[in-house]
């Protein structure tokens, strides 16, 4: 795989994790899996969570979620959809699982052959 594409997709999903969650509570979680087919990878977080409507829509380019947080949104809006696509070229898959008040799990798949 290409090393700085992935550590791309990484800088994103951190960063929005840190981006939602609290300043005083806020816990973030990485975790790699490795399988005999791929790779999963998974950032997770304490954070406000996504309605399960906008699951989809979050990975459209300039979509931003509304309400996630009081302060106004930060970025373009292209970093899922940016690490969407890198993840697609590779071969892969990413989503998220999430709920509101119960933080979101993003995962991404890599295939190793």
């Amino acid at each position: 795989c290409d090393k700085e594409l992935i550590r791309q997709v990484l800088i994103n999903l951190i960063s929005n994790a840190i981006k939602y969650v609290d300043d005083e509570t806020g816990v973030i979680r990485i975790a790699v899996f490795p399988d005999i087919s791929e790779l999963q990878v998974m950032v997770e977080d304490n954070g406000k969570g996504i309605q399960k409507e906008l699951h989809d829509l979050i990975f459209d380019k300039f979509f931003q979620a509304r309400n996630q947080t009081l302060k106004k949104p930060e970025g373009s809006g292209l970093g899922l959809a940016i690490s969407r696509k890198i993840i697609e070229m590779h071969g892969g898959k990413i989503w998220v699982e999430s709920e509101p008040d119960k933080g979101s799990r993003f995962i991404f798949t890599l295939p190793l052959s």
